[in-house]
């Protein structure tokens, strides 16, 4: 705005000097051109404002430590969520925005090392059996606005604690939204590399746990057995079932059968814990049930369940960096994951106030090995 007062103002001084040496039409074309300039301008700040914030407001945007404070505080409330995110994809931090990573697509990259030294020999070099692949963050971002209208809808105009009130509540919706989007991206790019398992040697039909004669837990002892095979290890394997696969799992037949002779003989089917001890070997075992809309706004609902009909037994590791096997990372840069800070702006017109949030992210698969997809009918 400044630029533009200087430009008018320059031009306007250029054409007074000219009228005052008896140019009149030097100092009329001069006149023209500034106002034309003048308007041109004009317009396009206006066309701005109407599709977002003009540059020099997002660039003014400033640190909100008490609303970044309540956001973090918010994860508590969307755990369920979250946790689906992570158990898939853990948060890798990096150091830059693109770099490399060990990709384990071998199984002795899981096997331990012969550690015995001959004296005044060396020490043994671990080998990573893995391939080098590389990541590159791509920049993510989302806003919400408080209009002034909406201050004064509720009362809140110059009122510091109802201001803070309405801020709260937006950014509670922000962060829904990010955590939401967040995990439909995570599924979405899990689903999309791995596909479904039917077979496991000679065990067909892996995932038809509607038939009766079928046990689901036999075939996942099966799936168990060959993805502790593939990782060398039973620790850090779960299980991640989606709400109705674990419905079919618990009332197939044989399972009830199984939970007659057992302590869960008084409800006729297992809980999660008790299916972790019947399997070969105990698990961590999660039921998802994050529900999303396919459809946009205005339109009429169509909501689904992220991972439909979906169980998913994968090694992952908590607190994941890029070395270690899991089977998909989210690669962010720095160690605040994909949430960082809150960030607060003004528009120029004092209309609205904007409140936005911006992380970086690539949702790699780092080990082929590390899942197995079962897709339930």
């Amino acid at each position: 705005m400044k630029l533009r007062l200087n430009l008018r103002f320059a031009l306007a001084l250029l054409a007074f000097i000219a009228f005052a040496i008896y140019c009149p039409v030097a100092a009329l074309l001069i006149a023209v051109t500034a106002q034309a300039l003048f308007t041109i301008s004009q317009h396009i700040a206006g066309k701005g404002a109407a599709f977002g914030a003009a540059p020099d407001a997002l660039g003014a945007a400033t640190l909100n430590y008490q609303l970044t404070a309540y956001a973090q505080g918010l994860w508590n409330d969307i755990a369920d969520v979250i946790k689906l995110a992570e158990r898939l994809a853990p948060t890798t931090p990096v150091p830059g925005a693109s770099g490399q990573f060990k990709k384990f697509d071998d199984k002795n990259s899981f096997m331990p090392e012969k550690t015995l030294r001959a004296l005044g020999g060396d020490p043994v070099l671990i080998a990573f059996n893995a391939s080098d692949d590389s990541y590159s963050c791509r920049p993510q971002a989302l806003e919400v606005r408080v209009d002034k209208e909406e201050d004064q809808a509720a009362g809140n105009e110059g009122g510091e604690v109802s201001q803070n009130l309405l801020d709260q509540g937006k950014i509670k919706s922000l962060i829904n939204k990010v955590a939401l989007s967040h995990v439909v991206d995570v599924v979405t790019t899990v689903l999309g590399a791995v596909s479904p398992t039917t077979s496991i040697g000679s065990a067909n039909g892996i995932g038809q746990w509607s038939n009766p004669d079928i046990d689901p837990i036999d075939q996942l002892d099966q799936v168990l057995l060959l993805l502790s095979q593939n990782c060398g290890s039973t620790q850090n394997i779960k299980l991640t079932f989606d709400v109705g696969s674990w419905n079919a799992l618990r009332t197939n037949p044989k399972v009830k059968a199984r939970a007659i002779f057992g302590a869960a003989a008084s409800i006729g089917t297992i809980s999660t814990e008790m299916l972790s001890a019947a399997l070969i070997f105990p698990v961590d075992v999660m039921v998802a049930n994050v529900v999303y809309d396919t459809t946009r706004l205005n339109q009429t609902p169509s909501k689904t369940r992220v991972m439909p009909n979906t169980c998913l037994a994968h090694y992952s590791v908590p607190g994941a960096t890029i070395y270690d096997p899991s089977a998909f990372k989210t690669f962010t840069v720095g160690s605040a994951g994909f949430l960082g800070n809150v960030r607060t702006y003004v528009a120029p017109n004092q209309l609205w106030r904007g409140h936005l949030v911006d992380w970086s992210r690539d949702i790699h698969q780092t080990s082929t090995l590390s899942m197995i997809r079962v897709a339930q009918t």
